[in-house]
């Protein structure tokens, strides 16, 4: 049965049960028990699943019972359902002042020698294999806690934690029981106490979940309740072709939008119809029951825009109804900026009320400033049209996730590209994350060898990062500037939530400002092939404070020592600086 159980004084009082069976073919529910009012139920297409639509109406625990109504069977089935009361919570809110580390639980940290070996599982651990199972667990991560508190991280956001049983799925996104927590990382019961040990140090959780497709192997992809739940066959479907610009071309025809939408990901992978308004309420209930059983704080939503537009939008309208302000991202893999707004804009017919979105063309833009494909004022003239998304602060900027190359081996292993990035990404407009490992400077091509085990978190690991002791000295170097940047964005997150401003100076010199009343975050990027000097009070004055009574430089770390001169900020080139000026007298210096 799925949902397994459900909870009271919830706005979602109406839970569309989908039971398994053997076959329903004369059976029903002939008595509701006090508690509990049947709504509607039925027998699908394929007689093995039966629809029960509940209203409950208070907790308690119980039994239904299916009565076969063949003059010549009088066998009767129970089964038991249990409701819970609600929690009392306050979701907090995930935004701009948040840094989001992403974090493979395969690939984090073996912390539990005893779930590597699950009897008749399809995807063993196979140290040695590329895409093979390495154990990494729940027990890792929690035993590592503290190396992430240390970093300052304020959110965590874990690849899929669903069971599986499938060849080749250590990442998570081949689910084949989307109620059961993958036996290799543990139990619900340790999943439930890694969020508890976050939330006690104020760290956030968001579930990475799948509404676009299940495991080929999946009940529901073998026998469906009914023919349209998935869009074709195991044996007869057509492929995603990945065609972004059939789903926002503004003249396309939706023929073409609906084929690209209803492909199979990755070849291989079942296709949901999200056309289809029982699949839809499967997986809103099936979201808000994970969200109140592990007490989640969001939801990163995978491959969100190859599902269709009107049901993946009422799927996040599902979910927010129950939690109106949980933090719902959607993944949108598009280096496009004008094709990747078409997910996130101000138009009400395109409203799917995410709260955010992978933001892949910042992170684009940014590689490409760094790496000398554009100019600076190609960059500011990109980042000058933010207007054309919803809410650009709210988007999730990056340069590393587990679908990409790692920047680190895109720059040559160079400390001062690498941390110019950093600088930008942390101090412009968006919501930073990190992938595991960008903090130590982990390199990598494309998968798999942009998802290597994090140094020290498994047995035969020569080399451990977890610690500064054991760290080289350039995992420290960069290390302690991300632990710098993040201790400094929780120091003043109030700089972070306000509009960004940029300018140009002498051509070759970008500048983006962060302002609150009598703070100021600047943030330099010199294109240019030579030393650049600003003289904060003169060549500044009307973008900054006047006599401003406290002056630090946050970025770069290795030459921190060279950048500031009395009120001279010197840049590097080709170099991102940060530097944080105050205005306000303290109290102290009132006294004197």
């Amino acid at each position: 049965m799925e949902p397994p159980s459900w909870w009271s004084g919830m706005n979602k009082d109406t839970v569309q049960l989908l039971i398994y069976g053997d076959n329903f073919t004369n059976y029903y529910v002939k008595n509701a028990p006090s508690g509990i009012e049947i709504i509607d139920q039925k027998i699908y297409s394929d007689t093995s699943y039966y629809k029960l639509t509940i209203k409950v109406i208070k907790s308690g625990k119980y039994s239904f019972e299916f009565t076969n109504g063949a003059f010549f069977n009088k066998n009767n089935a129970n089964f038991e359902f249990i409701v819970r009361e609600k929690k009392k919570r306050i979701i907090p809110n995930i935004n701009a002042t948040d840094v989001v580390y992403l974090l493979m639980v395969d690939r984090f940290s073996d912390g539990n020698l005893g779930n590597n070996k699950i009897k008749n599982h399809k995807d063993p651990i196979r140290i040695e294999h590329k895409w093979g199972r390495k154990g990494g667990d729940f027990d890792g991560i929690i035993n590592h806690l503290d190396y992430l508190v240390d970093l300052g991280i304020t959110t965590l956001w874990l690849t899929p934690i669903y069971e599986n049983n499938y060849v080749n799925c250590y990442h998570g996104y081949t689910p084949t029981d989307l109620y059961k927590v993958e036996p290799h990382f543990g139990n619900l019961s340790t999943y439930k106490e890694l969020i508890d040990k976050c939330h006690e140090h104020n760290i956030k959780v968001i579930q990475d979940h799948i509404i676009n497709h299940i495991s080929p192997s999946h009940p529901l992809a073998q026998n469906p309740p009914n023919p349209d739940w998935i869009n074709g066959t195991n044996k007869n479907h057509h492929n995603c072709n990945y065609e972004i610009n059939d789903i926002t071309n503004y003249y396309g025809t939706q023929k073409k939008r609906d084929y690209t939408q209803s492909g199979w990901f990755a070849g291989y992978l079942t296709d949901m119809n999200l056309k289809n308004l029982d699949v839809v309420e499967y997986f809103i209930t099936h979201a808000i029951w994970w969200i109140e059983k592990a007490q989640l704080d969001g939801i990163r939503e995978d491959t969100f825009l190859y599902s269709d537009r009107i049901g993946s939008t009422n799927f996040v309208r599902g979910i927010k109804k129950e939690y109106p302000q949980i933090f719902v991202v959607g993944e949108t893999m598009e280096f496009n900026r004008e094709k990747l707004s078409y997910f996130f804009n101000n138009n009400p017919k395109l409203n799917n009320h995410l709260s955010s979105v992978t933001d892949f063309a910042f992170s684009s833009l940014i590689y490409k400033l760094i790496t000398d494909e554009i100019t600076v004022q190609e960059f500011y003239d990109e980042l000058s049209n933010d207007f054309i998304y919803r809410k650009p602060n709210m988007m999730l900027t990056f340069m590393d996730n587990h679908d990409m190359g790692r920047f680190f081996s895109d720059v040559d292993e160079d400390i001062s590209q690498y941390l110019s990035a950093f600088t930008l990404i942390f101090g412009l407009r968006g919501i930073p994350q990190i992938y595991y490992g960008d903090e130590i400077g982990m390199t990598g091509a494309y998968d798999p060898n942009n998802r290597k085990e994090f140094p020290g978190g498994f047995s035969y690991n020569e080399h451990n990062s977890f610690y500064d002791s054991t760290r080289t000295e350039n995992e420290n170097i960069i290390y302690n500037q991300f632990k710098k940047f993040i201790n400094f964005r929780k120091k003043h997150p109030s700089l972070f939530l306000n509009k960004m401003k940029h300018v140009i100076l002498d051509v070759s010199v970008y500048l983006a400002i962060r302002e609150n009343n009598n703070q100021q975050l600047l943030i330099f990027y010199n294109d240019n092939e030579n030393f650049e000097t600003i003289n904060l009070h003169r060549e500044l004055k009307t973008l900054i404070f006047q006599n401003a009574k406290r002056i630090e430089v946050i970025a770069p770390k290795n030459s921190s020592d060279k950048i500031l001169i009395n009120d001279e900020i010197n840049i590097p080139k080709h170099t991102a600086v940060m530097i944080y000026l105050e205005n306000k007298i303290s109290e102290i210096e009132n006294e004197k």
